[in-house]
């Protein structure tokens, strides 16, 4: 019996015909039976499609669209086995770019998504607080967190982001920053101790490339069993110089560790001697916002306002197609 797939399309990103047209090339080249097409609306995102696919007893996920579709999909396929390939649609492509696969063409993503290699992947999961008290769950491939990354997120114009893409994200960040600013927490890594601090962003991250290219957590990995965190506490101008100054020194660090110990911007295993910046890792990390609710982040989505969090890593959860 021939396999088959599940595609969840999007159709605010995508031509709908076009992908209907392509479809039968690459299932009557691969061998896999027609595919159960599953179309998104501003009243379900995925989750529902997602769930159908799963009854249906599909063999593959097939996300075509941006990152919130990915989402939704990565939280319901997360322990089945099912492998999700995808079709990248969106402004950031977060998942799809740590794996490679941003820069693929239409028919690309396609092809790999058929024929590519199974991959498995490292999620984080998020247990958050409400400021009334209640808690809730969420998922991530990629990138949680509360601060700049947030108020972007929330305070960006999502028609302008349709125009223009990411670049729309910086107005994000200017309205953010009139708005708002730093906020005080507590955080502890791990079993360790727990330790004060004023911040202007905490980011809990699976793996690290953001849009633009800007590998924000250079250390994280998508299959280590591990999170990384980041906490930013930049002081005006300069300060915001400083974390940008830092991010980009340990990328090059990264890659280049000869010249690592000039830059003076290490993780936990070395000294932390930007103030401004610093890096933790470990399968558990917690928060607890101090000062007032802070907009909580998961993976580009804005799903309201927090006053603590528990992120844990779910090892190898996920099973991603990615290029042979």
């Amino acid at each position: 019996m021939s396999p088959r797939a599940a595609v969840i399309a999007n159709p605010s990103k995508v031509d709908l015909g076009r992908l209907r047209r392509s479809l039968p090339k690459y299932e009557q080249v691969y061998g896999w039976d027609s595919s159960l097409i599953l179309e998104t609306t501003p009243e379900d995102v995925g989750h529902g499609q997602t769930r159908e696919a799963l009854a249906a007893g599909v063999d593959l996920v097939i996300v075509v669209g941006g990152d919130g579709t990915v989402r939704v999909a990565v939280e319901q396929l997360a322990g089945t086995g099912i492998p999700l390939g995808i079709v990248p649609a969106g402004t950031g492509n977060l998942l799809a770019r740590n794996l490679g696969l941003d820069a693929f063409s239409f028919a690309r993503a396609l092809h790999v998504a058929f024929n590519g290699h199974d991959r498995h992947i490292d999620l984080g999961q998020a247990e958050v607080e409400r400021p009334e008290g209640e808690h809730e769950t969420f998922v991530f491939a990629v990138i949680s967190g509360i601060g700049v990354d947030a108020g972007m997120i929330t305070h960006t114009d999502d028609d302008l982001k349709q125009r223009i893409g990411w670049p729309a994200y910086i107005g994000g960040i200017l309205k953010w920053m009139i708005g708002s600013g730093a906020f005080n927490i507590r955080y502890r890594v791990g079993a360790g101790r727990t330790w004060g601090s004023r911040a202007s962003s905490v980011m809990v991250g699976n793996c690290g490339l953001l849009t633009g290219g800007v590998r924000l957590i250079p250390d994280a990995e998508l299959d280590d069993g591990k999170l990384d965190m980041v906490i930013m506490r930049p002081r005006g101008p300069m300060g915001w110089a400083a974390v940008g100054a830092g991010v980009i020194a340990r990328g090059v660090a990264k890659q280049f560790r000869a010249i690592s110990r000039r830059f003076k911007v290490r993780g936990p295993l070395g000294p932390r001697k930007l103030r401004v910046l610093s890096y933790y890792q470990d399968p558990e990390l917690t928060f607890r916002i101090d000062s007032t609710p802070e907009p909580f982040q998961i993976d580009g989505d804005a799903v309201g306002e927090i006053v603590a969090a528990r992120v844990t890593v779910l090892p190898e959860s996920l099973t991603v197609r990615v290029a042979r």
